[in-house]
């Protein structure tokens, strides 16, 4: 047991004794429920001291939703609603130990809502002994559960005012039952998850700025309002169909949820890395499928290389759409090409008639499963080396020096499971970039690095 295990206990004690004066039960706790109060308080307490050493100023999400701690494989040992939230979370809310910042909420008539926000007071965090910024290393992955998870969509009925029914698309974890090729996906992924706890990968950023970007996140809704939590050091892999043969990608590493120029300030064991991606994953696919060669740039349709990046997310959205559509995705944005949605369809359809049935059928996931089980293996060969891997969708950071092996190892993998050659690309982005309100000095940040506190706490040489 650690001293902050020891700590939460105490504190879990405290919060015991202080009940009776504040909220009097009728009967004392059986054994279980102690067992549960104890650790609902420390995944509590661990949740508020890791927010608190992410940014002082933010707050942590915890749903009160009754159906988000019903028992199963995705909620953690003695975790519940009635133990956890209304027996502990509440109980600190009286005693002055956690503020209430926004309260939760839901829309019927969108399907969307806002879990409730809390953060850590001055006598919760005075209370604790602990170095902000060494308790991400010490709490690393501490809030796993289970690492294979099924998260389909569902269509949830609901009526507007008018009477009229809507359907709108709802996220919902699923339980399962266990396969042989599950049960080996999950050791595979314990593999990994193993290899990459054994390492330490961090953002080697000065203190100053490392806090003005965690601020930055903190106000955009793209990144959830949320800090970089570097505590999250392992990841989980989610199917999007209970077949098991969409979706299937990794997700959860702290390194996924930060604007993608700041990767290049990624170290792994405090070395710097590089990144590499596959070039063209989608329409190389879609070639091979037919037994075709993708010649070329597949996102040149002629209109300029500036506007490849649109084109790409063009292509993939087209990929990924149920039905055609003459309404553009909301997040791609086409006005830049000087074209309308409908001709820079047809100029993609024109530059890839040979795979023009794959267009509109709802393939993305699809695809999604092919790269999730090239990418497992890519990070298993490298997990069984003692090498830790970490993916970004259908990239992977490395620890520089070790390139030369990741991209042969990337090449055969994709070769002997689609059939066919693909490009790999240098994913490095140190260059000038505009994130937020506020433009970001990459030259400046790197002829800093002797300002950094923080970063050298979690990672001595």
């Amino acid at each position: 047991m650690t001293d902050l295990d020891i700590q939460i206990n105490a504190f879990a004690e405290l919060l015991i004794e202080k009940e009776k004066h504040v909220r009097p039960r009728g009967n004392k706790r059986c054994d279980s429920e102690y067992e549960k109060f104890v650790l609902s308080t420390a995944w509590l307490c661990k949740k508020l001291l890791l927010i608190n050493s992410a940014h002082t100023e933010a707050s942590v999400h915890i749903s009160r939703d009754k159906n988000r701690y019903k028992s199963g494989r995705y909620v953690p040992k003695g975790i519940s609603r009635r133990v956890t939230i209304e027996g502990v979370l509440d109980l600190m809310e009286i005693l002055g130990y956690v503020d209430l910042i926004t309260r939760g909420n839901y829309s019927r008539q969108t399907g969307k809502g806002e879990q409730t926000t809390y953060k850590p007071t001055k006598a919760f965090i005075d209370y604790f002994n602990v170095v902000n910024s060494l308790l991400p290393k010490r709490l690393a992955a501490f809030d796993n559960t289970e690492n294979v998870v099924l998260q389909i969509t569902q269509r949830r009925k609901l009526k507007w005012k008018d009477g009229k029914p809507k359907h709108i698309p709802v996220k919902v974890k699923k339980e399962y039952a266990d396969t042989p090729q599950i049960i080996q996906w999950r050791d595979n992924l314990t593999i990994i998850n193993d290899c990459l706890r054994r390492h330490w990968s961090d953002l080697c950023l000065p203190d100053a700025d490392f806090n003005k970007l965690q601020l930055q996140l903190m106000r955009n809704s793209k990144y959830l309002y949320s800090p970089i939590q570097v505590h999250r050091q392992t990841l989980r892999r989610s199917f999007s169909k209970d077949t098991f043969d969409e979706g299937g990608r990794f997700y959860g590493g702290w390194w996924q949820n930060i604007p993608s120029a700041y990767r290049s300030f990624i170290t792994i064991d405090g070395k710097f890395t590089d990144e590499f991606d596959y070039g063209r994953l989608n329409p190389t696919m879609l070639y091979a499928e037919k037994g075709l060669i993708c010649e070329s740039d597949a996102y040149d349709i002629g209109i300029g290389k500036e506007h490849r990046d649109v084109v790409k997310e063009a292509f993939n959205a087209m990929v990924q759409s149920k039905k055609d559509t003459n309404r553009p995705p909301n997040d791609i944005d086409f006005d830049s090409t000087g074209l309308k949605w409908k001709d820079l369809k047809r100029l993609i359809l024109k530059r890839h008639q040979p795979i023009k049935d794959s267009f509109f059928c709802n393939k993305g996931n699809a695809l999604q499963f092919k790269d999730s089980q090239i990418a497992e293996q890519v990070m298993l060969h490298f997990a069984k080396l003692d090498i830790p891997i970490l993916p970004v969708h259908d990239s992977f950071i490395i620890t520089r020096g070790l390139f030369s092996e990741l991209i042969t190892v990337m090449r055969n993998e994709f070769e002997k499971q689609i059939g066919v050659a693909v490009n790999i690309d240098d994913s490095a982005k140190v260059i000038p970039m505009s994130f937020g309100p506020e433009e970001v000095d990459t030259e400046h940040l790197l002829s800093e690095t002797y300002k950094y506190s923080a970063w050298e706490t979690r990672n001595p040489l």
